[in-house]
């Protein structure tokens, strides 16, 4: 392959591999592998991206037309920081205020920094937010408490069991756990609002950038990565009311709390 169609091929396989592994919608991944490409001066850039794999074409002037794909494999994370970096990088390369060298240097920073964020900060965000949700619902500080430890439970639980089954599976386990502890926190009564410890217990698992993904895709005429995330989305909100659910059913008929 010619030299200056590898670099751009690279350049925006590893570009569009970061941003979907980070959360990115795949209109967002298209438009910077294009942007990218046409930058680096290539005359065509054809890309088709799902949420498991990318497909590009580039064609330049007296060469032959090259193609790559690169499958998106492994469980992907949320890392919205990571996705707005290679999209204003890309911009600054497409204004000339950056070489295709330092975009590359980047790139290497970007594969080597971890998909997420570090646990702590996911198990203290957990909290928080089970928390604050506990109180927009109608709660008060004992909810609000309630919320928080339930939070970071079903965080917790999350991230122990994900590497070890599917997702959708995770998910169901972690809200049992948590809304579990939230009935339990309740008939202790630490709490005295049942829907909003139960609210504060399954927040963190809640799909929401991938639901706002698959709206976004959608609108964007991209209707095989919209209606696959939209899938996904209501997988795993199945699979916390299912867990809801179940919980519910056990202390009502089986009398264990």
């Amino acid at each position: 392959m010619s030299r200056s169609l590898e670099v751009a091929l690279d350049l925006c396989l590893r570009a569009g591999n970061i941003m979907l592994r980070c959360g990115a919608e795949t209109s967002r991944v298209e438009d910077t592998i294009a942007r990218l490409g046409y930058t680096y001066g290539v005359d065509q850039v054809q890309s088709f991206v799902t949420p498991t794999g990318i497909f590009i074409s580039v064609e330049m002037a007296g060469e032959t037309t090259r193609t790559g794909m690169l499958r998106i494999s492994g469980s992907s994370g949320i890392n919205l920081s990571q996705v707005h970096r290679v999209n204003d990088l890309s911009r600054r390369y497409a204004s000339g205020l950056v070489s295709v060298e330092e975009v590359l240097a980047s790139f290497d920073e970007f594969e080597r920094a971890p998909v997420t964020y570090r646990l702590r900060y996911q198990h203290l965000a957990s909290a928080f937010a089970s928390g604050a949700f506990a109180v927009l619902f109608g709660g008060s500080w004992p909810e609000f408490a309630v919320g928080a430890l339930c939070g970071w439970i079903s965080h917790f639980v999350l991230g122990m069991v994900s590497g070890a089954m599917p997702y959708f599976l995770s998910v169901f386990f972690a809200a049992f756990a948590g809304v579990s502890l939230a009935v339990i926190g309740v008939v202790l009564s630490v709490a005295t609002n049942f829907e909003a410890a139960i609210i504060g217990a399954v927040i963190p698992l809640v799909p929401g950038v991938s639901v706002t993904n698959a709206v976004r895709d959608l609108m964007a005429g991209e209707l095989l990565a919209g209606v696959a995330r939209a899938a996904e989305g209501f997988l795993v909100a199945f699979a916390i009311a299912a867990a809801v659910a179940l919980v519910l059913a056990i202390r009502v008929h089986g009398g264990l709390w």
